[in-house]
């Protein structure tokens, strides 16, 4: 059975062993750390609104950054994808991926006005830094003033508060997403179709894939 205040349809335990196998994932010898419901979802998205630059909050070791450059060119997409960490990865890339270093909570710094303004469009987010309440936070408020209608922001991990840590990342992903739906709601909305694609929130980005209106 699922806890009655579970956001999602995934029981604590098998959730937990799919936790398991996602840490461990590896895709070309570089940690991935993404479960099989979001590969397929990321897969779904990019396809369908075909962005052309892809700004990922959140390197770790690069294996994110690597798979969706990959998947654009097997889609034959023009993609760019610029991906922001405190430590700069040393992961070989090619030249539709670059690392920046830059912390999630200023990202004016590493993200400045001449280079929002010129990145190319369809534009598509990826939050997957801390995972404290308030970095989210920090991002969605960032992006806010640059998306555009139909562009998508992805905040990665509200699954946290159903294994039972949110507390951990002072209330999480969901918090921010809810404080920041409270007093932009009426600009953005969240794209049921994924996720509940599998089920009520059977996504680790639970109540997370944000379209902008």
């Amino acid at each position: 059975m699922t806890a009655q205040n579970s956001y999602s349809d995934i029981d604590y335990e098998l959730l937990m062993k799919i936790q398991q196998g996602a840490m461990s994932y590896q895709y070309r010898g570089v940690p991935l750390q993404k479960n099989p419901f979001d590969l397929a979802l990321y897969l779904w998205l990019l396809e369908q609104t075909r962005p052309q630059t892809l700004i990922e909050i959140g390197a770790y070791q690069g294996g994110s950054a690597i798979w969706f450059s990959d998947q654009a060119r097997l889609l034959e997409l023009d993609l760019k994808v610029f991906s922001i960490d405190l430590n700069v990865p040393a992961t070989v890339t090619g030249p539709s991926v670059n690392f920046l270093q830059g912390d999630a909570r200023e990202l004016g710094t590493v993200l400045p006005s001449s280079f929002m303004n010129a990145v190319k469009r369809p534009l598509m987010v990826v939050e997957d830094s801390s995972h404290m309440s308030g970095t989210t936070a920090a991002v969605l408020e960032f992006f806010d003033p640059w998306l555009r209608s139909g562009e998508y922001i992805v905040i990665e991990d509200g699954i946290l508060s159903d294994m039972r840590v949110e507390e951990l990342y002072d209330g999480g992903p969901l918090r921010a997403i809810e404080q920041f739906l409270e007093k932009r709601g009426d600009r953005y909305e969240i794209v049921r179709s994924l996720c509940d694609y599998f089920g009520r929130n059977v996504t680790w980005n639970v109540n997370g894939y944000l379209r902008r209106l």
